[in-house]
């Protein structure tokens, strides 16, 4: 008797347990929080119950707490999720959002002026936003740089990787912007989008050595600097434009390898590597690979394997290429991967030779012909 009592009251115990309401498992809502990886120069922080303090490696930045950068000045601040914004010189910024124990549920950063430079890691449920007296960036698993400038009260945003939509406080007009684009929003709700230059590129690369707290001589818009006259100076004149000299043409053969083969024209630095992105038009994500140089020739083979005309019997691809400067250059240059380059596929046509025999009984074959 008293080892079936035992039993039932650990029984009921267990559940006691199981029955539990739920709240008493669940995670309370907290403060985003980053850190200060690196400082260069003049960087101070503050909190909102305290004044501006000089910020060191290693300072913890929570939700609410501002960043402020002087001339030739930088930081470097990453979140827990290993994504990294990079703050110019002559810069101001907010730190805002929450998690939920290890879930991100949101996070902002707020630029009073000046810019940042960033390389965000994708979540699945959650959008970064960067914003401003007058714009609003949602992005996700980006690269590029954002800014507000309040002399002229307008916001800009470059895509190095990945797209962004960009929109007005103002007038809610919307834009979007993708890899080697800019998109710019002035202080009338006006936005617009178009083809950034190498030197926006090359100003908003997360790689690059300034926005890895390198050289530190420009402005907060990473264009122009000014001088101790207060003159503006130029940027260097561009040479030719870059490009591809040849380009891809004809047909691919369903279930035969392809080798492809571009030249490049005045390219502004040293390519160091290209790579070849391709799909057949229709499938959910893009294969890479990696293509070889030989001077300014570049070449490569699609294995027979990865050429099938499908329904669509249409090849698509472009080319991402690293500069010994830290850029990335895209072929083609705006929003490559919804905008390919493409090439049609001819169908491989199966024969099937059926034996059968006619009343006669003389044997003969069937054939059935159809498209792959």
């Amino acid at each position: 008797m008293n080892h079936r009592s035992f039993a039932l009251v650990a029984i009921v115990a267990g559940a006691a347990l199981l029955t539990a309401p739920a709240w008493n498992f669940q995670q309370d809502k907290k403060a985003i929080s980053a850190y200060i990886i690196k400082v260069v120069s003049d960087v101070e922080k503050r909190t909102p119950t305290t004044g501006w303090a000089k910020a060191v490696t290693l300072s913890e930045l929570k939700s609410g707490h501002e960043v402020r950068t002087g001339e030739k000045s930088f930081a470097l601040i990453k979140f827990s999720d290993e994504s990294k914004v990079a703050v110019r010189p002559k810069s101001v910024l907010t730190i805002q959002g929450e998690v939920e124990g290890r879930q991100i549920l949101n996070r902002n950063v707020y630029i009073e002026r000046g810019r940042a430079v960033f390389n965000i890691r994708k979540q699945e449920s959650e959008q970064f936003r960067f914003t401003s007296p007058i714009s609003v960036a949602s992005i996700r698993g980006t690269e590029g740089g954002t800014g507000f400038e309040p002399s002229n009260s307008e916001a800009d945003i470059t895509i190095i990787t990945g797209v962004a939509d960009f929109q007005s406080t103002v007038t809610n007009c919307q834009t979007s912007v993708g890899a080697g684009q800019t998109g710019t929003i002035d202080s009338t709700g006006q936005c617009q989008t178009g083809n950034a230059t190498a030197n926006e590129l090359n100003q908003n690369n997360p790689s690059s050595d300034q926005n890895q707290g390198g050289d530190q001589d420009v402005d907060q818009q990473g264009g122009t600097g000014t001088d101790t006259t207060g003159t503006q100076s130029q940027p260097p004149p561009q040479g030719p434009r870059f490009s591809l000299n040849s380009s891809l043409s004809g047909s691919l053969r369903s279930g035969q390898a392809a080798s492809l083969r571009v030249a490049l024209a005045n390219p502004p630095v040293v390519i160091s590597s290209v790579t070849l992105y391709y799909r057949i038009q229709g499938d959910a994500s893009y294969k890479s690979l990696a293509m070889t140089l030989s001077g300014q020739n570049v070449s490569g083979t699609v294995p027979a394997g990865d050429i099938k005309a499908g329904s669509t019997k249409t090849f698509e691809y472009y080319f991402s290429m690293a500069g010994s400067d830290g850029v990335i250059y895209t072929f083609p240059e705006a929003n490559p991967e919804a905008n390919p380059y493409t090439l049609p596929i001819t169908p491989r046509i199966i024969t099937i030779r059926i034996p059968v025999t006619d009343p006669s009984g003389t044997q003969k074959f069937l054939e059935i012909s159809y498209e792959e």
